[in-house]
């Protein structure tokens, strides 16, 4: 029986990748790197934004640092305007109502819980991980043993959800299960325990 959810963010519970694609695909053209807007969302999706960066980094002699402290400027002032999936709240709500907890487990900083909060979203949240923690990123499993440890979860009742190959793999390596949301219908994750293509999905996997 699946109890607690550690969610990933962007592209979870939030459509940010809209705000993240076009400052990406901003701050690359800038320095003169022709961007297909298509190919991005699946490169970045598959991969990162910091794989995406340090590809182009190592590529054409940039600092890479330099380039995401750049990209970052931009696109946080766009993501804290951005609203989550209209079924998000709904679902994070019913995870609670049987007995379950939230917890965030995101590479975003800790704008993460302004976002939240922006949106009334963060009194659903237990705790969780930002990347001012400086713990290893997803797909280690770092932030999601830090989780399980922090609070006490069982692994074996808890599921990590998100949108891209790296939370399943990251979950799975924590000992979790993997829920992949396949909001982009890119079929990444074939591995992971439960697929679904909408949130209201998932609050039936929960408590049972």
């Amino acid at each position: 029986m699946l109890t607690d959810a550690i969610w990933d963010l962007d592209g979870t519970l939030y459509d940010t990748y809209p705000s993240i694609l076009s400052a990406l695909h901003e701050t690359l053209t800038k320095h003169g790197v022709a961007v297909d807007p298509a190919a991005l969302l699946i490169t970045t999706k598959k991969t990162s934004v910091h794989a995406v960066i340090e590809d182009c980094a190592a590529q054409r002699g940039w600092d890479a640092a330099a380039i995401f402290a750049e990209y970052h400027d931009v696109e946080v002032q766009r993501v804290l305007a951005c609203k989550p999936y209209p079924e998000a709240q709904a679902t994070l709500e019913a995870v609670v109502a049987k007995g379950g907890r939230n917890f965030l487990m995101t590479h975003r900083d800790n704008s993460a819980w302004q976002l939240l909060a922006n949106s009334g979203l963060r009194d659903l949240f237990a705790g969780g991980v930002t990347s001012d923690l400086h713990l290893a990123r997803k797909p280690k499993p770092d932030a999601v043993l830090y989780i399980l440890d922090r609070w006490q979860l069982p692994a074996t009742t808890a599921a990590m959800i998100g949108d891209r190959k790296l939370d399943i793999v990251a979950g799975q390596a924590a000992g979790v299960a993997g829920i992949y949301f396949d909001v982009d219908g890119l079929g990444d994750a074939p591995m992971a325990e439960y697929h679904v293509d909408h949130l209201h999905e998932i609050p039936a996997l929960f408590g049972r």
